[in-house]
């Protein structure tokens, strides 16, 4: 069964997650919510934990085995002691109904979204930069020890990203009926040689050695008791510095390269700088251009972020230096991605999306350099 918002009630009700009194008193509210997934936010009565229920919108081979990687970590994280600190960072696990492809979690109350606090509050704070690294480092370093040799790990696909297949293939396999920008971009980097080796050369780097959340975003981390109209909430707030983070979406989660997710967090910073910059031929003041997104507003974070993960990776001082070319080189890889995600269906590039191109060639080519110029490391 598909669901709808006619019958997710029935469905719940079915399911004995939600009463009839709830739907007859008015508590009972679904909300849908914009994914490539079908997904409901479920609001149930006063004191009763909210839910989130996701299911594929089409029985697509591919949409399955994606959910069912997400639904994996979440069972792995409440079925096997190795992956309970996974718990920390996870909604709730309630159930994942694998005949429908429906996965139900609790829902996260007090809660906005990374990007979403980026956007609102006009800032980066480094100790939201520091609790990242600790939490990617928590399940990239100690969980991949201890579970490195378990049949656990067999229960991932172990496919590098992608735009690693797209690359590889000379963006063959990349879609099928494409747009004129992603005609371009493809011209504009398969008749480059030089781009086509650099990539290649970043691919070879690739290792299986860990799990991997693989789409690693703002939108994907939850900042939960955020203050509202400087209430705190939750018992954690801006002035405090101290924030209670969530990790979503797992439905990329796969055994890779730990380097990817680091990638994944420079990249951002890195979006919201291209996003935000100028146009080139723009002269004088913008007001809507916004100084917090300059790069010297958020290297800061981007440099406490780094210092932090490779520490508690325990990283030498030349394992550190080789994990951060190999993660620049990842960043321009996922930069490529995103600037395809951002040309779907369109008749030309957009500036942004020919920085995005164009930054990810001169990080291929001079990582040392972009690792200082762009995160001040």
């Amino acid at each position: 069964m598909l669901l709808t918002g006619f019958n997710l009630a029935h469905y719940l009700m079915d399911k004995g997650y939600l009463s009839p009194d709830e739907i007859l008193d008015g508590t009972y509210t679904a909300h849908p919510t914009s994914s490539r997934n079908t997904n409901f936010l479920i609001n149930r009565d006063t004191g009763s934990e909210g839910l989130f229920v996701k299911q594929v919108q089409a029985w697509d081979q591919e949409k399955i085995l994606t959910l069912r990687s997400e639904a994996t970590c979440y069972w792995l994280a409440n079925q096997e002691d190795e992956y309970a600190q996974l718990k920390a960072f996870l909604p709730r696990f309630i159930e994942f109904d694998q005949p429908n492809h429906i996965l139900i979690t609790g829902a996260v109350p007090d809660a906005i979204s990374l990007n979403d606090f980026y956007l609102r509050e006009r800032q980066f704070p480094p100790m939201l930069a520091v609790q990242q690294a600790e939490l990617l480092c928590s399940f990239h370093k100690d969980l991949a020890r201890s579970v490195r040799d378990r049949p656990s790990f067999r229960l991932f696909r172990r496919q590098p990203p992608t735009v690693f297949h797209w690359s590889a293939s000379g963006f063959s396999t990349y879609g099928g009926t494409k747009s004129l920008a992603e005609q371009q971009m493809i011209q504009l980097i398969t008749r480059n040689s030089d781009y086509t080796e650099r990539m290649a050369a970043v691919r070879d780097q690739w290792e299986t050695s860990s799990l991997i959340h693989g789409d690693i975003k703002p939108a994907n981390f939850l900042v939960v008791g955020i203050p509202v109209v400087g209430i705190p909430v939750g018992g954690s707030s801006i002035k405090t510095g101290r924030f209670d983070l969530r990790l979503i979406d797992w439905e990329t989660a796969d055994i890779g390269d730990p380097c990817w997710d680091v990638a994944a967090v420079f990249q951002s910073y890195l979006f919201y700088w291209i996003y935000h910059e100028p146009a080139a031929d723009q002269t004088g003041p913008n007001p809507f251009i916004d100084p917090c997104f300059s790069l010297e507003a958020m290297q800061p974070s981007m440099q406490m972020f780094w210092k932090t993960y490779a520490r508690n990776m325990d990283w030498s001082v030349e394992e550190a230096r080789d994990n951060l070319k190999k993660t620049v080189g990842y960043c321009a890889m996922k930069l490529i991605h995103t600037c395809f995600e951002s040309i779907q269906q369109l008749p030309g590039m957009p500036l942004h999306s020919a920085r995005m191109l164009q930054l990810s060639l001169n990080m291929l080519t001079a990582p040392e350099v972009a690792a200082y110029e762009l995160f001040g490391l």
